[in-house]
């Protein structure tokens, strides 16, 4: 058995989904599980919607009559029989009536929960579904579209950025499953989201149907989890930031996760969680160049003879520097900064310390929140705290990183010769990752600089073959 995610980004149009739907068609396997995104742009129009109800209700019907068109269109693109178009309509038609209600309740009240808001997010993947479903039951393949907060996908944790409950997930949700995969029928269930325990949806963020479907791969001892995607999968670098960024076969649990945490977008950071339990490997393929071999994740160590294997970035960051004398060493600063934080559902990055100051590193758009519940704790022996917002994480990743005697003296030489300045370093915190931060106008030079070190000089033209995607 295995199960296949499909990315938003592979479900742009109608080419794209009957492209997807061929995919799963010739899939070797006679037990095939697929998890969904949203079709590409959708969730964003459903945050658009929340923002635009709580300021006007006379904007809810022309955001979802947009909603209607596109899956209409889709609807009679890809589906050719009457009445299953017609059916599958009915179900869009039903799903968008629901969101319509929510809507005007977001706007009738004047707020929005951050509960409300996951329900509504999860709209574009139980429309999804339905869409796919159709068209792989038009092709004469039995198929049933089913939502994740319905089929126990259990999840716990704040809204907005859930955690799935291994445990009684493997419990409840193979028996929903069972008897649609004993009659030779494919699953096509909801990605991004699960249900908390009292039945709510709650979502797991941002690219969360990675998660969800490690989450369906581990839950039914699956033998494989494929990702499809828009990409061949992990790059030496970004092809944006050096010509020369060349694909990469194999990487380990460990290594995928930490590329994926510090800024590569391939692959949701928690997607690893649920595999490695179970030892399940993970392999990322294009859906626009299947042939590709892509990059395969797994339990094994791969040690390269270039030891790194992939320099990564983050342009999203900023930073907090909070001063004081001794900061370092009072007892119990970090703890009451971060139960303050917390409470406030704000993620740290990474915090590096020192005697008179302690830096903590959160996503940009957190910077400004955090300084203020920090000066809210009115900690004395806190001098002052300095915002940076002006940076940039530049990561490098390989098994072996820590073990290589000279590695971070490269690395830091190719920096030097780039004529770079390191904010901060922090090394140590995994043994096969290691970061610094520099001023975000350094970024191309800096990640350039440190892949020619160990990859030669980057080309002077663009590689057609590697697709043009960040990691």
């Amino acid at each position: 058995m295995i199960v296949m995610k499909i990315g938003g980004s592979s479900l742009r149009d109608v080419a794209s989904i009957e492209r997807v739907v061929e995919i799963i068609t010739r899939c070797e396997e006679n037990e095939r599980i697929v998890v969904l995104s949203a079709v590409s742009g959708v969730t964003d129009h459903l945050i658009k919607c929340v923002d635009q109800a709580l300021d006007s209700e006379r904007k809810i019907n022309v955001l979802l009559e947009y909603l209607l068109l596109l899956h209409r269109e889709l609807i009679a693109g890809i589906i050719k029989a009457a009445s299953l178009r017609r059916k599958v309509l009915d179900e869009v038609e039903y799903l968008l009536s629901r969101l319509e209600k929510l809507l005007f309740g977001v706007s009738y009240t004047g707020e929005c929960t951050r509960r409300t808001r996951d329900l509504i997010l999860s709209f574009g993947e139980r429309l999804a579904v339905q869409l796919v479903a159709g068209c792989l039951q038009d092709r004469d393949q039995a198929a049933v579209a089913l939502e994740a907060d319905r089929i126990d996908l259990i999840a716990n944790g704040a809204f907005g950025y859930g955690n799935a409950d291994l445990g009684r997930t493997a419990e409840m949700l193979p028996a929903h499953l069972a008897e649609f995969l004993h009659r030779d029928s494919i699953p096509v269930i909801t990605g991004f989201f699960g249900r908390t325990p009292e039945g709510h949806t709650i979502t797991f963020g941002r690219g969360g149907t990675d998660y969800s479907a490690a989450i369906v791969a581990h839950a039914m001892n699956c033998r494989e989890l494929q990702i499809w995607k828009d990409v061949d999968g992990f790059l030496t670098a970004s092809p944006q930031v050096v010509n020369g960024a060349r694909p990469l076969r194999l990487l380990a649990y460990e290594e995928a996760a930490e590329l994926s945490y510090f800024g590569a977008s391939i692959l949701h950071p928690r997607t690893v969680e649920p595999l490695v339990e179970k030892q399940i490997p993970a392999v990322i393929k294009n859906t626009f160049h299947p042939e590709a071999p892509g990059t395969v994740i797994g339990p094994e160590r791969h040690l390269d003879e270039k030891v790194i294997k992939s320099v990564t970035y983050n342009r999203d960051i900023g930073a907090l520097r909070l001063h004081g004398v001794s900061i370092g060493q009072q007892v119990g600063f970090l703890t009451r900064v971060v139960s303050a934080l917390s409470e406030a559902n704000i993620n740290i990055i990474s915090v590096i310390t020192s005697q008179t100051s302690v830096n903590l590193l959160f996503n940009k758009d957190d910077v400004t929140r955090s300084r203020k519940i920090i000066e809210k704790q009115k900690i004395t022996y806190l001098d002052h705290i300095e915002p940076l917002m002006d940076i940039a994480l530049v990561g490098v990743v390989g098994e072996g990183l820590a073990e290589t005697k000279g590695l971070a003296a490269r690395v830091f030489t190719a920096v030097a010769r780039a004529n770079t300045n390191v904010e901060m370093i922090s090394s140590g915190a995994s043994k096969v990752a290691q970061y610094f931060i520099i001023k975000e106008k350094d970024i191309e030079r800096t990640v350039a600089a440190i892949h020619s070190e160990f990859y030669g000089p980057a080309m002077t033209e663009p590689d057609p073959s590697v697709a043009a995607v960040g990691i």
